[in-house]
């Protein structure tokens, strides 16, 4: 199985279809991802509006581009993938990240970079938890370790929105994503 169709079955699995939530954002608009979120990235990469370059990467990280970047050697609408372990649940949940940046983007959606990252990690660890992917493998207050805490408060009917702030701070504080993160995201179908 090539690396489309792998990615084609993690966005049509269980785990997929069962992460749904929404939040606040930063600008006081609603911001929601469910299954019909994934199910237009996969109807896009069955039909080829969206392209996936393998190996882009000599590390395990994966990136999505919404617009083509002469400067850093991106085209519009394409999955890079690193040389990634391409059978675990953390590849999967990195799909899953890298597909909420897509699906704003097929959506047309504009949206605070910040908020777009908050649902890119709330998805991926709602996509871990519901694979059964053991919380504590994660490194500890990573991005993707609040994004899983905070599925937990959401399902139970808790906190959630310590853990927003929680991973607000983090994205604000981390020196990765710096050059945008105030920033906003437009999606241009």
């Amino acid at each position: 199985m090539g690396v489309k169709e792998q990615m084609l079955q993690i966005l049509q699995s269980n785990e997929t279809r069962r992460i749904h939530f929404s939040f606040r954002g930063t600008s006081g608009s609603q911001v929601s991802i469910d299954e019909s979120d994934f199910r237009r990235v996969a109807d896009a990469l069955a039909r080829e509006r969206i392209s996936i370059v393998e190996n882009r990467f000599a590390t395990d990280i994966a990136m999505y581009s919404a617009r083509a970047d002469a400067s850093a050697d991106t085209a519009a609408n394409t999955f890079y993938l690193g040389r990634n372990p391409r059978w675990s649940r953390t590849f999967n949940a990195l799909i899953i990240h890298e597909s909420v940046h897509a699906a704003f983007d097929l959506a047309g959606t504009t949206i605070p970079w910040i908020d777009n990252e908050a649902a890119a990690y709330i998805a991926q660890g709602y996509y871990l938890r519901n694979s059964g992917f053991p919380r504590y493998r994660l490194q500890f207050a990573s991005e993707a370790s609040i994004g899983y805490l905070m599925v937990n408060e959401i399902i139970s009917g808790g906190d959630a929105d310590y853990f927003l702030r929680a991973l607000r701070d983090s994205l604000n504080s981390n020196p990765q994503y710096h050059s945008y993160i105030r920033g906003t995201f437009t999606g241009d179908r």
